[in-house]
Protein backbone atom coordinates (compact mmCIF):
# COMPACT_ATOMS: atom_id res chain seq x y z
CA UNK A 1 0.00 0.00 0.00
CA UNK A 2 2.83 2.32 1.00
CA UNK A 3 4.44 2.14 -2.43
CA UNK A 4 1.31 3.07 -4.04
CA UNK A 5 0.91 6.36 -1.96
CA UNK A 6 4.46 6.77 -3.44
CA UNK A 7 3.68 6.03 -6.71
CA UNK A 8 0.66 8.64 -6.94
CA UNK A 9 2.51 11.22 -5.42
CA UNK A 10 4.96 11.13 -7.74
CA UNK A 11 2.97 11.11 -10.64
CA UNK A 12 1.10 14.34 -9.10
CA UNK A 13 4.39 15.71 -8.24
CA UNK A 14 5.08 15.37 -12.23
CA UNK A 15 2.02 16.90 -13.29
CA UNK A 16 2.55 20.23 -15.14
CA UNK A 17 0.30 23.37 -13.84
CA UNK A 18 -2.28 24.24 -16.62
CA UNK A 19 -2.34 23.92 -20.11
CA UNK A 20 0.29 26.82 -20.76
CA UNK A 21 3.78 25.53 -22.45
CA UNK A 22 6.56 27.35 -21.54
CA UNK A 23 9.17 27.96 -24.50
CA UNK A 24 12.62 30.07 -24.90
CA UNK A 25 11.91 32.44 -26.99
CA UNK A 26 13.56 35.09 -29.46
CA UNK A 27 13.70 36.88 -32.50
CA UNK A 28 16.98 36.22 -33.84
CA UNK A 29 20.08 35.59 -32.12
CA UNK A 30 23.91 34.25 -32.90
CA UNK A 31 23.45 32.42 -29.71
CA UNK A 32 20.91 29.67 -28.33
CA UNK A 33 17.85 31.56 -27.22
CA UNK A 34 17.86 30.28 -23.25
CA UNK A 35 17.39 33.19 -21.70
CA UNK A 36 14.03 34.88 -22.62
CA UNK A 37 10.72 32.76 -21.63
CA UNK A 38 7.64 33.14 -23.40
CA UNK A 39 3.98 31.18 -22.17
CA UNK A 40 2.04 29.81 -24.85
CA UNK A 41 -1.15 30.25 -25.79
CA UNK A 42 -3.54 26.72 -25.92
CA UNK A 43 -2.30 24.13 -27.99
CA UNK A 44 1.02 25.93 -29.37
CA UNK A 45 4.22 24.06 -29.64
CA UNK A 46 7.88 25.23 -28.68
CA UNK A 47 10.39 25.24 -31.85
CA UNK A 48 13.43 26.21 -32.85
CA UNK A 49 14.76 27.27 -35.86
CA UNK A 50 17.98 27.26 -36.73
CA UNK A 51 19.84 28.67 -39.83
CA UNK A 52 23.53 28.70 -41.46
CA UNK A 53 24.70 31.04 -44.25
CA UNK A 54 28.55 31.71 -44.99
CA UNK A 55 29.46 29.86 -41.65
CA UNK A 56 27.56 32.09 -39.29
CA UNK A 57 24.41 30.07 -37.43
CA UNK A 58 21.06 32.03 -36.07
CA UNK A 59 18.59 30.82 -34.05
CA UNK A 60 15.03 31.81 -33.47
CA UNK A 61 12.78 30.20 -30.86
CA UNK A 62 9.11 30.94 -29.47
CA UNK A 63 5.32 29.24 -29.99
CA UNK A 64 3.84 28.10 -32.90
CA UNK A 65 0.74 26.34 -34.11
CA UNK A 66 1.29 22.52 -34.67
CA UNK A 67 0.17 23.40 -38.13
CA UNK A 68 3.50 25.58 -38.68
CA UNK A 69 5.71 22.21 -37.34
CA UNK A 70 5.24 20.92 -40.43
CA UNK A 71 7.20 23.41 -42.24
CA UNK A 72 10.05 22.29 -44.01
CA UNK A 73 12.39 25.00 -45.36
CA UNK A 74 14.39 24.57 -48.65
CA UNK A 75 16.43 27.90 -49.53
CA UNK A 76 18.97 27.43 -51.89
CA UNK A 77 22.58 28.31 -50.00
CA UNK A 78 21.23 28.36 -46.97
CA UNK A 79 20.75 25.26 -44.20
CA UNK A 80 17.75 25.71 -42.41
CA UNK A 81 16.19 23.16 -40.03
CA UNK A 82 13.28 23.38 -38.06
CA UNK A 83 11.76 21.21 -35.11
CA UNK A 84 9.12 21.49 -33.10
CA UNK A 85 8.40 19.79 -29.36
CA UNK A 86 5.13 20.02 -26.74
CA UNK A 87 7.37 19.89 -23.20
CA UNK A 88 8.07 23.00 -21.07
CA UNK A 89 11.66 24.65 -22.12
CA UNK A 90 11.86 22.38 -24.64
CA UNK A 91 13.27 23.94 -27.25
CA UNK A 92 16.67 24.65 -25.97
CA UNK A 93 18.87 22.70 -28.09
CA UNK A 94 19.08 19.74 -30.31
CA UNK A 95 20.01 17.24 -27.96
CA UNK A 96 17.21 14.89 -25.62
CA UNK A 97 17.16 16.17 -22.21
CA UNK A 98 15.34 14.25 -19.07
CA UNK A 99 12.82 16.29 -17.82
CA UNK A 100 13.30 17.63 -13.57
CA UNK A 101 9.47 16.83 -13.36
CA UNK A 102 9.54 13.40 -14.49
CA UNK A 103 12.44 12.72 -12.52
CA UNK A 104 10.02 12.33 -9.12
CA UNK A 105 7.65 9.87 -11.12
CA UNK A 106 10.48 7.67 -12.31
CA UNK A 107 11.73 7.10 -8.56
CA UNK A 108 8.33 6.87 -7.32
CA UNK A 109 8.29 3.88 -10.27
CA UNK A 110 12.16 2.67 -9.40
CA UNK A 111 10.61 2.10 -5.28
CA UNK A 112 7.33 0.83 -6.03
CA UNK A 113 9.35 -1.92 -7.74
CA UNK A 114 12.33 -2.37 -6.34
CA UNK A 115 11.61 -2.04 -2.80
Amino acid sequence: MNYLVILVAGLILSASPGNSLECYSCSVSTERCVTDTVNCTAGERCFLLTGEIAGVKGYSAGCAPPAACNFLPNIPGVSVAFSCCDTDLCNASDQVKLSLLLFPALVSVWFAIFM
